[in-house]
C-alpha cells in the first residue's frame, strides 16, 4: 500500500514549480487534466516511441562517460536525450568487477523539447545485469529507487526510480541507471519507459531502448 500511495502521489506531481512549464497529467493512460493549460497529455497507452502528437516522448541513450575510467571511445561525443547514441560496445569487466560499467541515461521530452518528470523504469534483459539504480534526490529526500531481480535468475533486472534526478549535480532532470557484466559476452538489452505502477515496461507503450554489446576483447 506504501508503494501504490507514492506512486500516486508523484503521478499528479506538478513540475511547474520547478520551472519547467504548467503541470503535465502523468497518470497511467489517461487523458490530460482538462483544467489543465498544458498543451501536454499523459504518459501510458497514449503513444508509441517517437510519436510527439500530444504530451511527451520517452529518450533514453547511452552515456559516453568521457574522461571517466569507464569512458566508451565508440559512443558519440555529444550523444545526449537530443541526439541518443543507443548502441554500445563494451569489453565485460574484470571478474566481480564493475570497472567498465555502461552509463543510461533518460529524459521525458514534451513537444517543445523541454525535460518532464514521472515515475520511470529501466528493465535489462539478455547478458548482463543492473550494477546501479541511484535515489533521484538522495538517500535524505523523499524520492526513492528500487532494485530487483524480477526472474530469480540472481541477476538484478529492474530500476524503478520515483523521479529524474534532482541533486543539485550535473545529470539533474535525467534517470540514469548503470550495467555491468563481467561472465558472459553478448548482448544486453534495456528499455527504459513511464511507470506508474512501477512493474517494468512489458505494459508500458511510451518507452525508450538500448543495446549493448559485450565482448571478451
Amino acid at each position: 500500500m506504501r508503494l501504490a500511495f507514492r506512486t500516486a502521489a508523484i503521478a499528479t506531481f506538478s513540475i511547474a514549480a520547478m520551472g519547467l512549464g504548467t503541470p503535465l497529467a502523468l497518470a497511467h493512460g489517461g487523458d490530460g487534466d482538462s483544467g489543465s493549460t498544458s498543451s501536454g497529455g499523459s504518459y501510458g497507452a497514449s503513444y508509441d516511441r517517437g510519436d510527439g502528437r500530444d504530451g511527451v516522448r520517452a529518450a533514453s541513450y547511452v552515456n559516453r562517460d568521457t574522461g571517466a575510467p569507464t569512458e566508451n571511445p565508440d559512443v558519440d561525443r555529444g550523444s545526449s536525450c537530443a541526439d541518443p547514441d543507443q548502441r554500445d560496445r563494451q569489453r565485460l569487466s574484470d571478474p566481480g568487477a564493475t570497472n567498465r560499467n555502461v552509463h543510461n541515461d533518460a529524459c521525458f521530452l514534451d513537444r517543445q523539447g523541454q525535460k518532464v518528470n514521472g515515475p520511470a523504469s529501466f528493465q535489462s534483459s539478455g547478458v548482463g545485469s543492473i550494477s546501479a539504480c541511484p535515489d533521484p534526490d538522495g538517500a535524505a529526500g523523499p524520492e526513492y529507487s528500487r532494485l530487483s531481480d524480477t526472474n530469480g535468475d540472481g541477476r538484478n533486472d529492474l530500476c524503478f526510480q520515483s523521479s529524474y534526478q534532482m541533486t543539485g549535480a550535473a545529470g539533474d532532470l535525467e534517470f540514469h541507471a548503470r550495467f555491468n557484466n563481467s561472465t558472459t559476452a553478448g548482448t544486453q538489452y534495456v528499455v527504459w519507459c513511464a511507470d506508474a505502477d512501477a512493474n517494468g515496461c512489458r505494459d508500458e507503450r511510451v518507452k525508450d531502448d538500448v543495446t549493448i554489446k559485450w565482448t571478451n576483447a
